[in-house]
């Protein structure tokens, strides 16, 4: 996946650049991601779920959001609480015109290209197993200021890599009151991911230690290796792609910044 100016926009860190970006998704089930553009009338707080454009192949996979404790959070529609899972509807099959939909709403009577989605926001995507070209584009304004999330959730919460750039763990800087707090990549089938550390498959779970109590200096460690040794800094992390934030209760100020692009 690569990012693209919009044609005739002039590529300067003294304006505004836009551009788009096709986000694929390599897993038959959960990706989890990040939009990597604002929108361009508006700011980081203004994005919406109308704001993502998903191929003619994405229809049938779905987004969903996620509650701490992992499973499906939910919303209100017509008096009940159901998923907050959205599928996409194209015109000519949908009540309320071409959008996103609640699963629930059976009928696509009400979009819910509204449903507000602040810059930063992820997401889990449930792809389709049969739809391995199914893409979402993003597109708008490249942020020229880093993004800094703090983390409402004590437990589970989804964040990324919201620039059109790949980066990498050692990009990534958090608060001081984040450590203990840790990070994780994800399975298609929901479970933490698994990587290679000194001959055994280990999650791919990270925390962050201090210079001080670092064998290999402040940065990203592997949360199997106990002492420290081997920063991860390195291990690359791809524009839109998303991970697990682990926030440990008692650090509710703790935060996480993403660089920005330029």
């Amino acid at each position: 996946m690569r990012w693209r100016p919009a044609p005739g926009t002039a590529v300067s860190c003294f304006q505004s650049i836009v551009g788009y970006q096709n986000k694929g998704f390599e897993n038959a089930q959960y990706n989890i991601s990040a939009a990597t553009f604002i929108p361009v009338t508006g700011d980081a707080n203004t994005m919406t779920l109308g704001d993502l454009v998903p191929s003619d192949d994405f229809v049938s996979s779905s987004i969903s959001f996620m509650t701490p404790g992992g499973a499906t959070a939910r919303v209100d529609f017509n008096g009940k609480q159901v998923a907050a899972k959205y599928t996409y509807w194209l015109d000519e099959d949908a009540s309320d015109g071409a959008g996103w939909y609640l699963e629930a709403d059976e009928d696509a009577e009400y979009n819910q290209n509204s449903v507000n989605l602040p810059f930063g926001t992820g997401f889990l995507v449930y792809r389709v197993g049969s739809e391995a070209d199914a893409t979402i584009t993003y597109s708008g304004a490249v942020r020229t200021t880093p993004v800094t999330k703090t983390f409402p959730n004590a437990q589970y919460n989804i964040f990324g890599n919201c620039s059109p750039v790949d980066i990498t763990l050692g990009d990534i800087t958090v608060s001081d009151d984040f450590v203990s707090s840790s990070i994780s990549f994800m399975t298609p089938g929901g479970a933490t991911a698994r990587v290679d550390f000194n001959g055994k498959q280990v999650a791919a779970k990270y925390t962050y230690w201090q210079e001080d109590d670092a064998s290999d200096g402040a940065g990203w460690y592997l949360e199997a290796d106990e002492d420290a040794e081997y920063n991860q800094n390195s291990v690359a992390i791809s524009a839109g792609q998303g991970f697990l934030v682990y926030r440990v209760g008692s650090e509710s100020s703790a935060t996480m910044t993403i660089p920005s692009a330029l």
